[in-house]
């Protein structure tokens, strides 16, 4: 039997809570049965499962999957190529090199994923928000929160004022103060963070710009101006890495360099500033050790 340790097949169990009963139907049937979901025609899917042709296709939708062909080439390639062997839970007597080679395998095919299934449209129109905000405010908590304040580090180089909040009385309080033109970027993998969804909320209300970096049908991406969905990956097994973590700052990347490119040379000339004052604050090499 296939092994269903891939990120397609984590991606199935995550959303499969957040389904419709009917939903669920064609999630267990694959789940259970790879091997001849993937030779099958729509119509055939729907019979094996026991329900109708457009719950296939809102199936296909929920995990991130344009339509029932898009889906199919995910689950042949999984399947075919080997995905769903490179993601192991991680166990008890796992040695350094056999961490390394299953967190590096978990991370590459996560980082694939995002770069297939994020909606690059979304992120575009993210980036200009961004690029032209006259304030931009950063939420998170647990391991998101670190996120929040990796991203308003990287931000606060771009010459517009920004800040982080991690506690929740202060992310409500600060979305409070937001107006138009404002901009808040919340993030939640599960995009059920309460404290974060309400200051998205809140935000909204004031009319500030929100974007999530979350996974789609959540909560948060529901309240979202601009959501940036995830693709659901992250394997919930005790000591499995937190990829979630990782594709969160590859989008803070991206974003952050969007927005530079868009701001232009006299962004540069900042920059420059910043980084002469770095290098005028750093001990002389010849100094070391003495």
């Amino acid at each position: 039997m296939t092994s269903l340790e891939g990120s397609l097949f984590d991606r199935i169990r995550n959303a499969r809570d957040q389904m419709r009963p009917s939903e669920r139907k064609v999630a267990d049937y694959i789940l259970s049965q790879p091997d001849k979901a993937v030779s099958q025609g729509i119509s055939a899917m729907a019979a094996e499962s026991g329900i109708s042709d457009p719950t296939v296709l809102r199936f296909c939708r929920a995990i991130g999957y344009d339509g029932f062909q898009d889906f199919k080439l995910g689950l042949a390639q999984s399947i075919a190529v080997g995905t769903v062997g490179i993601h192991h839970g991680i166990e008890l007597d796992d040695r350094a090199p056999t961490l390394a080679s299953k967190i590096c395998a978990q991370t590459i095919s996560a980082v694939n994923d995002l770069a297939k299934t994020v909606d690059w449209d979304q992120v575009e129109r993210a980036t200009d928000v961004l690029a032209a905000a006259a304030r931009i405010e950063f939420h998170g908590a647990g391991a998101s929160g670190a996120v929040a304040i990796d991203a308003q580090h990287k931000f606060f180089r771009l010459n517009v004022p920004t800040v982080a909040y991690v506690d929740p009385h202060m992310q409500i309080m600060s979305a409070a103060s937001l107006t138009c033109g404002d901009a808040l970027v919340s993030f939640s993998y599960t995009g059920r963070a309460r404290e974060v969804v309400n200051a998205a909320r809140l935000a909204r209300q004031r009319e500030a710009s929100v974007i999530a970096v979350t996974t789609p049908g959540t909560a948060l991406a529901e309240i979202a101006s601009h959501p940036i969905c995830l693709p659901v990956i992250e394997n919930t097994e005790q000591y499995t890495p937190m990829t979630s973590r990782l594709l969160q700052l590859v989008v803070v990347d991206i974003l952050e360099v969007g927005v530079a490119l868009r701001r232009g040379p006299s962004l540069s000339h900042h920059l420059r500033r910043l980084k002469d004052a770095l290098l005028q604050a750093r001990l002389d090499p010849s100094s070391a050790g003495n």
